[in-house]
């Protein structure tokens, strides 16, 4: 497969998405992006959006992968998602799978389960492993996880600190449809039914994904100019940062980025996640060289969920803020 082929099989996957997820049309190209990254996602949005729709979606699409889903509840245990060892008659431990092991795996309403699940599900996301009594089990190649989080209802949740959320590549905000888009979905009365996934074919396999997935950090130029715009911006949201002006957002805000907590930063995590990110949204656009376009483009999902702020405050904004003062550094 050559770099045009690639191309061609990751917009056909968009393509595919589309048929059936209607009125997400930027988050499901940062959905394709983020798995041609190797990526997890984190989804906020309210209940009902076609979240677990997509991720059937994806798994229709490509041939050969499974999909599984968790559901968060305040009594959910790690071996219910992790699986467990049991006796078998021969007196032998059997490993009884969880649905962590399928290749892509919907976490409903991550922010509902406690601690403990939430950590054993970040085991898995960092080091593509699990692990079971005294044993560590390989996850499946490819491995994404798309996560929700309810905005709206906050009793009996625990929310994700930094270190948890920053395992997602990206977060995006799944809002609702347009209104066209709502009459279309009334109006064909099958647009989220069962009838119209099982049109869905695949349009290519786990194995063409997993070459795609090499092609996009193996073929596409990411230059030092690009890497030192992406540092310019993370280093930006560091207060410690010598460089660190606290401008308003704009004439009619009264604070800047002093709003952002002593530790609130971006950490090197992000400094290191990004590029991946940079080269499968340059393949994904069909080019093969990052451009300052990719780093505008996806330094919001990016940074969003990375940056602490000391009370509520729009991060749209003060990301925008941080973009418009670095930009200058390409």
């Amino acid at each position: 497969m050559d770099f045009n082929q690639a191309v061609a099989k990751a917009q056909a996957l968009r393509s595919n998405l589309g048929k059936v997820v209607k009125g997400h049309e930027a988050a499901l190209d940062m959905t394709v992006i983020t798995v041609l990254a190797r990526g997890h996602m984190l989804l906020e949005s309210v209940p009902g959006e076609g979240k677990t729709l997509l991720a059937t979606a994806l798994a229709t699409s490509i041939e050969g992968i499974t999909v599984g889903r968790v559901s968060g509840q305040p009594t959910l245990k790690p071996s219910d998602m992790l699986g467990a060892e049991i006796m078998g008659k021969d007196g032998k431990f059997e490993l009884i799978k969880g649905p962590i092991f399928h290749n892509i795996v919907l976490f409903d309403e991550l922010n509902r389960t406690d601690p403990r699940a939430q950590s054993a599900l970040l085991e898995a996301m960092q080091e593509m492993q699990v692990t079971i009594g005294d044993s560590s089990h390989p996850l499946p190649e490819p491995f994404h996880v798309i996560a929700t989080q309810n905005p709206l209802s906050q009793e009996g949740t625990w929310e994700l600190d930094a270190a948890a959320k920053q395992r997602f590549l990206v977060k995006l905000h799944w809002h609702s449809p347009p209104r066209h888009i709502e009459y279309q979905i009334a109006t064909e009365a099958k647009a989220h039914l069962k009838e119209n996934l099982a049109m869905l074919k695949p349009v290519l396999s786990r194995e063409e994904l997993v070459d795609i997935q090499e092609m996009a950090q193996s073929h596409v130029e990411l230059t030092e100019d690009i890497v030192h715009l992406m540092n310019a911006i993370t280093v930006a949201t560091r207060p410690t940062d010598v460089s660190y002006p606290a401008e308003a957002l704009d004439e009619d805000d009264e604070f800047g980025r002093e709003v952002i907590s002593s530790s609130g930063g971006v950490s090197s995590r992000a400094t290191s996640f990004w590029p991946p990110l940079l080269k499968a949204h340059a393949m994904f656009h069909g080019r093969d060289r990052v451009l300052p376009y990719d780093v505008f483009s996806t330094a919001y999902s990016m940074l969003n969920h990375r940056i602490e702020t000391n009370f509520p405050v729009n991060v749209e904004h003060l990301i925008h803020l941080i973009l418009s003062e670095r930009g200058y550094a390409y």
